[in-house]
């Protein structure tokens, strides 16, 4: 009976390092992905600044010639 409850200890201790592991990784993921999501976030706008300024030329390209 002795070394049941020994054996249960120590696979709880297992258990719970496991388990502080993953949360860890767990962690560490979303912190990527909230770096990656304000990467994104940040190319969008320069997408859109992009698209507007190249209207602004197009247009008075437009204005000049006409």
């Amino acid at each position: 009976m002795l070394d049941s409850a020994a054996d249960l200890r120590s696979h709880e201790r297992e258990c719970a390092i496991r388990y502080e592991n993953i949360e860890k990784q767990l962690n560490d993921g979303t912190a990527k992905f909230n770096k990656l999501e304000n990467m994104m976030l940040g190319l969008y706008g320069l997408i859109i600044s992009g698209g507007l300024a190249i209207f602004g030329v197009v247009a008075t390209l437009a204005i000049k010639l006409s």
